[in-house]
């Protein structure tokens, strides 16, 4: 029950764009480039959905020992 948020094509641009701290998302022009924008719109999107209509997560403490 959970909504497609995006595809990704596998390309080595991703790869070469982490390599070199440059991310392929700041290509204006590529397609890939706009897969990822759309997935970081969508998963705002539902985001924001999610925070509308269900309670808050419980938070949970981590104790060390």
């Amino acid at each position: 029950k959970v909504p497609l948020l995006g595809q990704i094509p596998l390309v080595q641009s991703i790869r070469e764009g982490g390599d070199t701290g440059i991310p392929i998302a700041l290509d204006d022009e590529g397609a890939t480039a706009k897969a990822f924008l759309e997935l970081a719109d969508n998963v705002a999107r539902q985001v924001s959905i999610r925070n509308e209509n269900i309670e808050p997560t419980k938070k949970v403490e981590a104790v060390s020992y």
